[in-house]
């Protein structure tokens, strides 16, 4: 990937950190109620599925569309979909934790199939301890 490509996909990764600070923020201060931290849990669960994705057209693009890459491509959506399920009958509390806990396994996947990609892993790394610190930000409030 060329540097521009690089930086697009840079500005990209931070303007998607928008939705998680502006809920968290909705969330800290009440503002909307319990709408904020529902909105939050919502998006956490759609970027897992993003992120997902990364490693199909990983697989696409190499050529390496062995069936186990492209399975694991698809857990962080089924976990993010679980998740949404669940909250129906789990505190928020549980399921920020679990999905918090899910981007860090799956930012620790990504650091031992992707490690060629020094860059992306730089930037995963930062757009993931921001999310998760988010996610334990509501956690605390959420106590």
């Amino acid at each position: 990937m060329n540097l521009n490509s690089q930086h697009s996909a840079q500005r990209l990764g931070y303007l998607g950190l928008l939705p998680f600070l502006a809920l968290a923020m909705g969330g800290l201060l009440d503002i909307y109620g319990e709408q904020a931290i529902t909105l939050f849990i919502q998006y956490s669960a759609i970027i897992l599925g993003f992120l997902g994705g990364v490693h199909w057209g990983m697989a696409m693009r190499t050529g390496e569309a062995e069936s186990r890459r492209l399975g694991w491509g698809v857990v962080p959506a089924l976990i993010g979909f679980t998740a949404l399920v669940l909250s129906y009958w789990l505190s928020e509390l549980v399921i920020l934790s679990i999905l918090a806990l899910m981007h860090l396994f799956w930012l620790n996947y990504e650091k031992r199939h992707l490690g060629h990609l020094l860059w992306y892993l730089e930037l995963r790394s930062r757009l993931t301890f921001t999310a998760v610190a988010l996610h334990i930000i509501l956690i605390i409030i959420s106590i």
